[in-house]
């Protein structure tokens, strides 16, 4: 395959620049995902999640966040957040079109008829995910939580956690929250002396002492009832806020999710904020590359 590749300098063709689009690299799914190997990624620099359409199952977002740090600088997913449509869109036998689409930073399903929207707002940290249907449909979404191991028989310190913490799952104002609190427990002073860095200590904070990240779950199209958010309608825009705080009292990462959570929402307004900046982000320079079919 020869490859031509072009080098386009903004400052001298911007004519061209401007007319070249990231849409000619998007990734195309034409079917389903058989399991939760099958993920696009999708982020906006500080928050993240693999998204993975299932084959006759859910729509699952598996979530991160860079600085979700337990004790020992291991970065943990913040969670995993499973979407249920009836009727399945994802049903086996049916046409799916799932594309990442780079010019927007975000990825879009169709299915059936169905349409959803789904991205990481590059200008705050959530995520959406936008549903649009012909008809009604039943929508339900709810967090997956699993069994926290956050030691090993390799791990080398001296007093390894037999139980360790996991994830607290709550309900506050028809939402659903959950956090894992790292506590009071760092080997930060540690494997800074490790590194014979030890000097730097005093002068960058321990990032790990009770460090506490999880989520916020909510939707204004959906009420929460017997642990899940769940509703009926034509069109929903599910939430999910991410927060990592430092703090000794889980309470005071509660308080400040759920303010970030109550500030305005207008997803056509923010959506439009998001793209505007990955044009910015996608215009800062170019490298063309094609094959010799293009």
């Amino acid at each position: 395959m020869i490859l031509r590749i072009t080098m386009v300098l903004g400052l001298l063709l911007p004519s061209i620049a401007a007319a070249e689009s990231m849409a000619r690299y998007n990734v195309i799914w034409e079917s389903p995902s058989k399991d939760d190997t099958g993920q696009m990624p999708l982020g906006n620099g500080d928050i993240a999640a693999s998204v993975c359409a299932i084959e006759d199952g859910d729509l699952y977002l598996l979530l991160a966040k860079n600085d979700a740090f337990t004790y020992n600088g291991d970065i943990f997913k913040t969670g995993r957040v499973g979407i249920s449509l009836s009727p399945n869109p994802f049903a086996k036998g049916k046409k799916i079109r799932q594309t990442l689409d780079l010019d927007t930073g975000s990825i879009r399903i169709e299915a059936t008829g169905v349409k959803l929207l789904i991205w990481a707002d590059a200008n705050r940290p959530v995520y959406h995910v936008q549903i649009d249907s012909p008809a009604e449909v039943a929508v339900t979404a709810e967090p997956k939580l699993w069994k926290r191991i956050d030691d090993c028989k390799y791990n080398t310190s001296k007093a390894p956690i037999k139980n360790p913490t996991q994830d607290v799952r709550i309900e506050r104002a028809g939402n659903i929250l959950w956090y894992f609190a790292v506590g009071d427990r760092s080997t930060y002073a540690a494997d800074m002396k490790y590194y014979d860095v030890g000097h730097m200590i005093a002068k960058h904070p321990d990032p790990y002492r009770f460090n506490t990240f999880g989520n916020l779950l909510e939707s204004p199209d959906m009420t929460l009832k017997d642990g899940v958010l769940s509703g009926k309608g034509k069109r929903f825009d599910i939430r999910i806020h991410a927060l990592t705080k430092q703090t000794p009292k889980t309470s005071g990462w509660i308080e400040t999710i759920q303010r970030q959570a109550a500030k305005p929402v207008d997803a056509k307004k923010d959506f439009a904020a998001h793209c505007k900046w990955w044009k910015s982000f996608w215009s800062r320079s170019w490298i063309i590359a094609s094959d010799n079919t293009l």
